[in-house]
């Protein structure tokens, strides 16, 4: 006899044919009962969020923010990085309330005009930004946004370049501040490119500059604290070795790296 706690219950999150994910064996999936989700609507979340951030013009910017992303999805190259689902929305939510509490006096539709810009532009192929910024345009007509400021930030960050004996291309340097802006709303984020690009420096700099600010209490998240690298190459472990094993004889999980 197997005494069992009433109150504890196990549930399984499945999305089928999301990519890097397995289908459930038969006979765990016949132990549970399995209950069908609907897709979300997508603008109520963002109308809702928006709301709670304090924008009053929730419904339009939503219906707007909704439509974009849309069209993205149908318009854009299909990129295996690309992502316009619910993770990427909730990130540039985040971030628009933030900049709404920053500049309560600013335009509503252009903090997230500029939110949407900045939070996307900086993952997209070459081919790809003007069709977005087209895109953009039509949903914003006549509206131009300046760039979001990180004064301390960017202002290390021009150190830090002079200091690694690097050449302050503007392109590149602003690459630097996207991935700091990137670092702010995701746990983790990964660099795509060919070689030579310089994704390897943008770490070092970043890194650099984080660390060049004197720390005071009212700096962002990040700035001014201490940072340490860790550097691992992947291709030199197998992956049971880095992310850890389980041995199905003898029902024993070995820790990896991670």
């Amino acid at each position: 006899v197997i005494s069992l706690d009433k109150e504890v219950g196990f549930f399984i999150t499945m999305n089928p044919g999301y990519a890097g994910r397995q289908e459930l064996p038969e006979n765990l999936k016949s132990l549970f009962r399995g209950v069908t989700m609907m897709v979300p609507d997508r603008e109520i979340i963002m109308k809702v969020k928006l709301t709670a951030c304090g924008y009053r013009e929730a419904t339009l910017l939503g219906k707007k923010f909704n439509v974009l992303y849309r069209l993205c999805e149908e318009q854009l190259s299909k990129q295996a990085h690309y992502d316009f689902g619910l993770r990427n929305i909730l990130a540039v939510l985040r971030t628009a309330g933030a900049s709404k509490r920053n500049e309560v006096e600013k335009p509503e539709q252009e903090l997230l005009m500029r939110t949407l810009r900045d939070m996307n532009l900086s993952k997209f192929v070459a081919e790809d930004v003007p069709l977005f910024m087209s895109l953009l345009d039509d949903l914003f007509p006549g509206l131009k946004a300046e760039k979001q400021k990180h004064k301390e930030v960017e202002a290390a960050i021009a150190q830090a370049v002079t200091d690694l004996r690097l050449q302050a291309h503007p392109e590149w340097v602003l690459k630097v501040v996207q991935v700091y802006e990137m670092c702010l709303v995701r746990h983790s984020l990964m660099h795509v490119g060919p070689s030579g690009v310089g994704k390897t420096r943008i770490v070092e700099t970043l890194h650099k500059a984080l660390m060049l600010v004197k720390f005071d209490q009212s700096l962002p998240p990040m700035v001014g604290q201490p940072h340490r690298e860790l550097r691992m190459n992947p291709k030199a472990i197998t992956a049971p070795q880095m992310f850890g094993a389980l041995d199905v004889i003898a029902n024993e999980w070995t820790e990896g790296i991670f």
